[in-house]
Parts: C-alpha cells; sequence; structure tokens
C-alpha cells in the first residue's frame, strides 16, 4: 500500500487512472472467463461491476466547479 502523503492533483489523477485501468482489466478477464463458462449471472455482475469503475473513474477525475452562490 502506499503512504498516505500528499500529491499533486495531476499526480492523483494519474495514479488513479493507472491502478482503474490495472482493476479494469482484471474484471474483464473475470467477466470473459465466466462468460465462457456459462456463469451468465457472474459475467453479468462482472460487467455491471466494470460500469461502476468506470463512473466512479470519471468522478474522481472530473474537474470540480465551485459554486457561484459564493
Amino acid at each position: 500500500m502506499r503512504s498516505a502523503h500528499y500529491q499533486s492533483a495531476p499526480v492523483r489523477t494519474t495514479q488513479i487512472l493507472r491502478e482503474s485501468a490495472i482493476v479494469a482489466k482484471a474484471i474483464a478477464r473475470h467477466q470473459r472467463e465466466a462468460a465462457l463458462q456459462g456463469r451468465t449471472e457472474e459475467a453479468s455482475e462482472m460487467g455491471t461491476l466494470s460500469s461502476g469503475v468506470y463512473k466512479m473513474v470519471l468522478e474522481l477525475t472530473r474537474p470540480h466547479r465551485l459554486s457561484s452562490s459564493a
């Protein structure tokens, strides 16, 4: 596990993208294996999980807007 020291936004975004790509590849591999072995429910769950990881990465890497009500 990496230390909890401060990282700049670009460095942190790069790290999130790199680590998320590793997770996404593992999920895709598991999904393919499940589908090939006829475990359709498990394959479907892996597809849902993959979609969730993708959405999470988009949310974490999206630029945050400041409220205009300040």
